[in-house]
């Protein structure tokens, strides 16, 4: 790289970091927002395989039997199954996110 492109480069840069500074309380609280969303999903997860697995107790004692019954209660359970699967995922997701920002939002904290 020339000299003229890192000039270029570092004024840019310099540009991005001025408007940065001056929307970082918003941009920290937006983050933290996109993080707490990852548990709320997670959640929802949850409660979801939950209330499916309800409906296939309730499929299995109330509903049809024979191969429909057992199909239909295997359905049910591949989805829930599914469902924790996700929920997991966004756990994981969630409390990599909040290890790895926790200095920010420990610091946006302390500021407001």
């Amino acid at each position: 790289m020339s000299r003229t492109d890192d000039d270029a480069e570092i004024g840019e840069l310099s540009e991005i970091y001025d408007e940065l500074r001056g929307d970082a309380k918003t941009i920290v609280q937006d983050l933290k927002g996109g993080v707490t969303m990852w548990r709320e999903a997670a959640g929802a997860n949850v409660a979801s395989a939950g209330f499916i697995l309800i409906l296939a107790l309730t499929t299995w004692h109330y509903g049809p039997s024979g191969l429909e019954g057992t199909i239909l209660i295997v359905a049910q359970l591949v989805l829930a199954a599914v469902l924790l699967g996700f929920a997991v995922f966004g756990f994981r997701k969630y409390f990599r996110l909040v290890r790895k920002y926790q200095g920010l939002f420990k610091k946006a904290e302390q500021l407001g």
